[in-house]
């Protein structure tokens, strides 16, 4: 194998503006690594450097757990490197485009994460300016990371872009970094909204045949509204999406802490009512909960190694009913969820059985249908098959014809 410096490289991972990633082992310490490095060819280019060195300095002074983590920055071989810890998983942007089922409460734990995250850097002194799904990966095993810091504004030091220069990607931007204007913490919310909203219906807020028609939506028009593309989604969790995509910097959520703490009640309340609602309800406590925590976790960690994913995820859900913020379920709860549901286009045929059971739910629950009868070919549907497409249609057809 190839070395470079002390790393052996052993294959590539990918190439993209800011340099080529490899696979790459750190012969020193015997770790794998993501070797990013910026070509030779680019070295020479003075502002391309300076954003490499800036994302270097951004990761290098942040550790948390929802950010990647940098063990070492140099100059090798006249080349520039960063050496990061290796991630296997998905970023949201293959999650959105292969329709992964990701249950809603795992959705907006996602976006917490996000959240606290980006509250860390911002806490100390970083703009992460270039968020996107592409740039925020699950994981495996569930953890959520952000990536990428490439355009990254560290606060103590003066901006890099020349003035009306936009750098970032359009469809995430926040107006203000799309007309070529500073940016700070209030953009970083903007552009997460945009990630949220997106990863809450499948849909992008921001569409436009061209980059100038996407701009000019970034900057003078609304996005439909969350609970018209989604009616399934909790009132609250809509208005704080809403809240992060104001066009007035001066109107949006100053803080992503804060934003954390709301989706993480959001969050614990789905987990509680096992999705089916956004109300909390009665959570058994003192010793007698922790025993019956341990117990569920014992029994879903040996269904999920015995390949009975669907079985773990009951497990789980009974686990994260009585503690919702236990991470260890979630992540267990997230690996049998990618065991269970394989993506759109790749799954098993559907159990005649289930889909005859869900034809004749959609039939009861259609408009015009008795008010009785349809709330609980509703009330079932959610449970069974709480993300199936025509499921979805069907709730949209009632919110328009009940206005």
């Amino acid at each position: 194998m190839p070395t470079f410096g002390r790393y052996e490289i052993l294959d590539k991972l990918g190439e993209g503006a800011m340099g080529v990633v490899y696979r790459a082992r750190d012969q020193s310490l015997g770790r794998v690594v993501a070797l990013k490095m910026l070509s030779a060819e680019l070295s020479g280019e003075e502002e391309l450097l300076q954003r490499f060195q800036r994302e270097a300095e951004a990761v290098g002074r942040l550790s948390h757990p929802n950010i990647v983590t940098v063990y070492d920055v140099g100059d090798a071989e006249g080349q520039l490197y960063m050496a990061m810890e290796l991630l296997e998983g998905d970023d949201l942007r293959s999650l959105i485009e292969r329709r992964v089922h990701v249950p809603l409460a795992d959705r907006v734990r996602i976006l917490q994460k996000i959240c606290e995250g980006v509250a860390y850097a911002h806490s100390r002194g970083v703009v992460h300016r270039d968020i996107k799904p592409a740039n925020i990966l699950v994981t495996s095993d569930g953890r959520v990371k952000l990536l990428d810091f490439g355009l990254a504004r560290v606060a103590t030091r003066s901006t890099i872009t020349r003035q009306g220069v936009i750098l970032g990607t359009p469809d995430y931007m926040a107006p203000e970094q799309a007309m070529g204007k500073g940016t700070d913490r209030r953009s970083d919310a903007f552009s997460a909204g945009a990630v949220f909203y997106e990863l809450l219906t499948g849909a992008q807020p921001f569409k436009g045949k061209t980059l100038h028609g996407v701009l000019y939506q970034i900057i003078s028009e609304e996005p439909a509204p969350l609970l018209t593309v989604n009616p399934d989604l909790p009132a609250q969790l809509a208005s704080i999406v809403h809240g992060m995509l104001r066009k007035d910097p001066e109107k949006r959520y100053a803080s992503l802490e804060e934003l954390g703490r709301a989706l993480q009640d959001i969050h614990f309340a789905l987990r509680r009512s096992r999705s089916r609602s956004a109300l909390p309800q009665s959570v058994a406590a003192g010793e007698e909960s922790r025993a019956r925590v341990r117990d569920h976790l014992a029994r879903g960690r040996s269904h999920f190694d015995a390949g009975r994913a669907e079985a773990a995820l009951e497990e789980m859900a009974e686990v994260l009913g009585l503690d919702p913020g236990c991470e260890e379920a979630a992540e267990l709860a997230w690996r049998a969820n990618k065991a269970a549901w394989p993506p759109a286009g790749t799954a098993e045929p559907a159990d005649p059985a289930h889909e005859a059971r869900v034809v004749r739910l959609l039939a009861r629950a259609a408009w015009g249908r008795p008010p009785e009868e349809a709330r609980a070919a509703l009330a079932e549907l959610a449970l069974i098959a709480p993300d199936e497409p025509r499921f979805g249609d069907l709730l949209r057809e009632r919110a328009v014809r009940s206005r």
